[in-house]
């Protein structure tokens, strides 16, 4: 009888370590997609954006990044203006464009739920985005 109740108290034991073993191994990421480091925007896509009205779609077959996203908005007041686009490319991540004048050009990504980030500049007549922390982007 008594090693009738130790082997149930030690299947009961395997039981619950087996139990607490699979509940503490990190869950597999929902979205594997990979970002990448760095990609650019040429001059010509980044001046064509201008052109797209509110709620359309932005077909662009030379930049992957871009292609089938939707204009949210898209404002000028005098010289300044400001875009957002919801990329398709980036689930949950906006690219924001904001220019005030001919002197700054802001370009750079945000996501709702904090998961990518990029910083553009202007390199060689292109936007070069690089993938950059959340402190980077606020702290401009």
């Amino acid at each position: 009888m008594k090693s009738i109740s130790t082997f149930l108290i030690l299947i009961f034991a395997l039981g619950l370590n087996s139990l607490f073993a699979q509940k503490s191994k990190t869950p597999s990421p929902k979205n594997t997609t990979k970002y990448p480091a760095s990609f650019t925007i040429s001059k010509g896509d980044f001046d064509a954006l201008f052109q797209i009205k509110a709620k359309q779609q932005i077909v662009s077959k030379e930049n992957k990044y871009l292609d089938k996203s939707v204009m949210f908005v898209n404002t000028k007041n005098g010289d300044t203006k400001f875009m957002k686009i919801k990329l398709t490319y980036f689930p949950k991540a906006y690219l924001m464009i904001q220019v005030n004048g001919g002197f700054s050009t802001q370009v750079f990504i945000l996501s709702d739920d904090k998961s990518v980030f990029y910083k553009g500049q202007l390199e060689k007549n292109n936007y070069l985005l690089n993938k950059c922390s959340e402190d980077e982007i606020v702290s401009e």
